[in-house]
């Protein structure tokens, strides 16, 4: 097994299916170790063995909510003693409410839910990460944004929406903070990616299939990403299908 990230390490959450899924297989077929993160470890562990197998990349899997600070602390540790010292996070682990609500509808325990895991999960892995990635002088941090188009024409999944503006603004503040540093922040927007999430999402049931962006596209820009092509991008969105070759 060869390729450009070999001897590197990265975190990818949610893992387990969708886009997580395609950038985990994408960047272990680039040679990078891989820590793999899903709130269920049946997929994840998986995942795992079949890309030890087929690229033969050292692999970790764990079930763990991005929410849980001491849990992630305790992952991120064990990964580090085994894999190496971390050079590139992937925040993809999103969630959405599960029914189409204006706000003054919805149930407020559920959207803070969806906030949490949107914006408090990737605030705790980068605290984290970036101490380290500073102090090396170099790391790359991916969050999987969204323009949160669903919730912007039909005024509903608040908290979603709300989450993925804030994610983007996140990543902004750290761009600043982390300037000549060594370490790059940036968003990538997949695009209409089909997955289980936007399949639950009734306004998009009419999209037909050439409608979709391929998740295949973000895998790409991740890995375009972590080689250090966008290094001169930091802050920005990246819009995956405008930049992943066809």
């Amino acid at each position: 097994m060869t390729g450009r990230l070999q001897g590197r390490v990265g975190v990818v959450t949610g893992a387990g299916r969708g886009i997580g899924r395609e950038i985990a297989v994408a960047l272990a077929r680039d040679g990078m170790s891989l820590l793999l993160l899903s709130r269920t470890g049946t997929e994840v562990r998986s995942l795992a063995e079949e890309l030890k197998d087929q690229h033969g990349v050292r692999v970790l899997a764990a079930a763990v909510d991005v929410v849980d600070a001491a849990a992630l602390h305790r992952v991120v540790g064990h990964a580090e003693q085994h894999l190496g010292t971390i050079d590139l996070l992937v925040n993809n682990a999103a969630r959405i409410e599960s029914t189409e609500r204006p706000f003054w509808e919805a149930d407020p325990e559920e959207m803070w839910e969806v906030v949490e895991t949107n914006l408090r999960g990737p605030m705790l892995l980068c605290r984290a990460l970036l101490p380290a990635m500073v102090q090396r002088g170099r790391g790359h941090v991916v969050n999987v944004t969204s323009r949160a188009r669903g919730a912007t024409r039909t005024g509903t999944y608040t908290g979603y929406a709300v989450s993925k503006r804030a994610l983007s603004v996140l990543t902004e503040s750290l761009a600043s903070a982390l300037e000549d540093t060594g370490v790059v922040v940036v968003d990538v927007l997949p695009g209409q990616v089909r997955t289980s999430m936007t399949d639950a999402m009734p306004i998009w049931r009419d999209v037909p299939e050439d409608g979709w962006a391929p998740a295949s596209a973000t895998a790409t820009v991740v890995v375009d990403v972590a080689r250090g092509r966008y290094d001169d991008r930091a802050g920005t969105l990246l819009d995956a299908p405008e930049l992943a070759p066809d």
